[in-house]
């Protein structure tokens, strides 16, 4: 059910999860998938799960690819990753965050935990730059937002048709003046 729940999000965008589609596709009842996944929801954060994941897995890559001794390449390596995979596997991405859980539902600790996973590479960026760990917490989270902000805006066209040129060079832009300016305080 995971597997077809996945493969409507990424051809249709998560609202293409319906139960009984599942249910059918996958050979059995509605109230299978309810008692295993709990409702749409459970069903829908088990594929945005597998998605973070595999979000994680970019970025750890493409951070691994950036010179260690160098902060804003560490930085633009996971930025550039992350608007790439938006860019490849956007419904996947969107559903990440234009799904809302049922009011009194709990996200589950796997969820919260791959969520964590991915900011804390851009935490680990940081380490020899900020020491404080609210700080670090709290800077990796804005950088992080804003880059989000940024591909979000040129996913969507809400400054206009941007392209990918001028994508990059916004990424390039808030990126290379957060490092600096990390890298100026840090001295």
């Amino acid at each position: 059910m995971i597997d077809m729940a996945e493969r409507l999000i990424a051809s249709d965008g998560f609202g293409a999860v319906q139960a009984r589609r599942v249910a059918q596709e996958a050979d059995c009842s509605v109230g299978t998938l309810y008692n295993v996944f709990g409702g749409l929801d459970g069903l829908i954060i088990s594929a945005n799960t597998r998605t973070l994941h595999a979000l994680g897995e970019t970025l750890e890559t493409a951070v691994k690819s950036a010179r260690r001794d160098n902060l804003e390449d560490q930085l633009m390596a996971l930025a550039f990753a992350y608007s790439g995979f938006a860019h490849r596997q956007t419904h996947r991405w969107r559903a990440l965050f234009e799904h809302r859980m049922e009011p009194g539902k709990v996200v589950p600790e796997g969820y919260r935990a791959e969520q964590e996973a991915v900011l804390r590479l851009v935490e680990e960026c940081l380490v020899g730059y900020i020491a404080d760990t609210a700080e670090r917490f709290s800077a990796a989270r804005a950088l992080f937002s804003g880059v989000h902000g940024i591909v979000w805006l040129a996913l969507d066209n809400k400054l206009g048709a941007l392209g990918p040129v001028e994508t990059e060079r916004q990424i390039r832009f808030i990126v290379g003046a957060a490092a600096r300016g990390v890298m100026a305080l840090a001295k």
